[in-house]
This record gives C-alpha cells, sequence and structure tokens, in this order.
C-alpha cells in the first residue's frame, strides 16, 4: 500500500522539475538557488538568472501542510505541464523547505484547489486558474492513480477533460459544499460507509486530497468503521489501528448515492509484524477534525474529475 504521492514534470521557464499534484492545497513552489536548507540540497534548485523569462515579483509567502512546511519570495514565469503553458504565472521560490521533503521524490508542489486557498499574494490564480482564464483548457482535470505494484499501468493527469480509456462505466459528479472550515478546498458531501456490505451511516464533509497518502477520519468515525474489520485492534502507541495483513474486509465510500470500493490490499499501510499490518484508515482523536481527508487510499481505487467551472468532483469505480 505505499503509494505515497504522484508526480508530474513541469517546465518553468527552461527549467524541468518534479512536482507533487495537490488537490489539498493552491500554492505552487519550487526549491531557490539562494535556498540552503538540506531538503533544496538534494532536489533541483530554480536558477533565475538563467531563465530569460523570469520576472521577480519579490513577495514574502509561506505554507504550512499537514506535515512540513515552506517559505520564500514571489515571481513569475511562463510554465509549462503536458505542452501547455500558462504565461506570466505566479510562483513561489523557496528560500525555506522543511526536512520532512528531504526524501521526497518531487522537487515542489502543485497545488490545484481554488485561488482563496493560496497563501502568494493573498490567492494568486493558481496555475490551473491561468490556464481557464487564457482560455487553453477546459475548466476541468482528471487523474487516474495506478498502484505502485501495477507494472504496465500508467497514472494520467488529464487537463481539460477526461481519459475515457482509463474507466468503465461513467463520472457520477458531487457539488462541492460551502465549508467554513475547509473553504477553498475541494469538499464533497460523504454520506456513510459499507464495511464487507454492513452499512454506517456517517454525514460528513470529505475533503479530496490527492497529495495525502492515507484515510484520515475522525476517532469515532474510525472505531466504528474498524469495529466492522475481524481482528482489528487500536494501537496507542502508534495512534493507529493493527488489522490483520491478510484481511478479507472491503470498505466502501458512499459519494452521491454511489458506493465506491477500497479494496482489502489497501486497507493496509505498513507490515508491522509478521501477521499485523498498520491500517491505512488513520483516527484523529482533536474534536475540532470533524471531516474526512480522503487521500489516495481511497483516490487510488477510482478515477477522479475535479470539474472548476460547475464546482464538482466525480468519481468512476
Amino acid at each position: 500500500g505505499q503509494d505515497l504521492g504522484y508526480y508530474a514534470s513541469i517546465t518553468i521557464g527552461n527549467q524541468k522539475f518534479r512536482i507533487l499534484l495537490d488537490t489539498g492545497s493552491s500554492n505552487l513552489w519550487v526549491p531557490n538557488k539562494k535556498c540552503t536548507s538540506d531538503a533544496c540540497k538534494n532536489h533541483k534548485t530554480f536558477d533565475s538568472s538563467k531563465s530569460p523569462t523570469f520576472r521577480p515579483e519579490g513577495k514574502k509567502w509561506e505554507i504550512t501542510y499537514g506535515t512540513g512546511s515552506a517559505s520564500g519570495i514571489t515571481g513569475k514565469n511562463n510554465i509549462q505541464i503536458g505542452g501547455i503553458t500558462a504565461n506570466k504565472q505566479i510562483f513561489g521560490l523557496a528560500n525555506f523547505v522543511d526536512d520532512f521533503f528531504t526524501d521526497i521524490e518531487s522537487d515542489g508542489i502543485l497545488g490545484l484547489a481554488f485561488d482563496s486557498l493560496n497563501t502568494m499574494d493573498k490567492g494568486a490564480p493558481t496555475l490551473i486558474s491561468t490556464l481557464i482564464k487564457q482560455k487553453t483548457i477546459d475548466p476541468i482535470f482528471s487523474f487516474h492513480f495506478q498502484h505502485v505494484n501495477a507494472s504496465g499501468d500508467k497514472g494520467t493527469f488529464t487537463l481539460g477533460g477526461v481519459d475515457n480509456s482509463k474507466f468503465k462505466g461513467k463520472i457520477t459528479f458531487n457539488p462541492v459544499v460551502s465549508s467554513v472550515a475547509n473553504k477553498g478546498f475541494w469538499v464533497i458531501s460523504l454520506k456513510g460507509a459499507n464495511v464487507n456490505k454492513h452499512p454506517l451511516k456517517f454525514s460528513r464533509e470529505a475533503v479530496i486530497d490527492t497529495g495525502t497518502t492515507l484515510l484520515i477520519i475522525p476517532a469515532d468515525d474510525a472505531a466504528a468503521v474498524h469495529k466492522q474489520i475481524p481482528g482489528s485492534k487500536f494501537d496507542p502507541s502508534a495512534i493507529a489501528y493493527i488489522i490483520p495483513c491478510n484481511t478479507a474486509a472491503v470498505v466502501s465510500l458512499k459519494f452521491g448515492g454511489v458506493n465506491y470500493k477500497i479494496p482489502s490490499k489497501d486497507l493496509i499501510f505498513d507490515k508491522k509484524s509478521k501477521n499485523q499490518c498498520l491500517s491505512s484508515i488513520i483516527p484523529v482523536a482533536d474534536p475540532s477534525w470533524d471531516f474526512w481527508l480522503v487521500g489516495q487510499t481511497f483516490l487510488k481505487n477510482v478515477y477522479s474529475a475535479f470539474d472548476f467551472g460547475n464546482k464538482k468532483v466525480g468519481f468512476a469505480p
């Protein structure tokens, strides 16, 4: 179950970077040549002196993620992704990058949530927003995420549409709900879950986050789900649930009247011992965490489409 993150290649001016595709944030940044953090030393850095199309903006920005943080100054450049270009795109040159990012494959992060979440220039347009405003793409993007062990299957990030070859049946869309706590995120309504066809009634906001590995949910909800998984137990030292490595349980999440399955193998995040494994459904005891953060545990099992124009998120099983 070690599908930790998904990356794409972008070119800023004339320099190529690997970036993490993150619908749970809105900042686009790469390490600056001047950055002295350890995380910058083993990643590609942006050298503005070598990019004729670079324009300095020089405004300070910082961002804190669920894990890690980064900060620096802003600049503008033409940014290319998959053969299309966003002209004069605002991006971040990171002068500080948290140690958390040292061993991560990507050089930087491409935030794909709404502009209001961008901490640069108090809500600067994201790369997606710029491409839509320039009428370069239709206002939608979509993903097929491959499993790490699925040889021959390539993940796809489709700008301006959906890749019909990557799913069967139809995409069912859910409106983005206006959320006070999770403003600017791709938030939709979760209407329940099933464990081995045993229905569990939940009504929660769900933040759909391609940049999160696991499924991170309120402690009470996690207890209710694991109660239905035979042989599961809570491990206080790990603040996680231990489930049998050979579990046959299937958990499904219900969005827009459709149940989407997470197969047994994806309920396992890591091995603890020969027969005991860590569950990829993580409890949060903090009472203010009253939503589900839906990461790759779920998303790598569906085709997902993010409709910017109509503010909807859709899945196909």
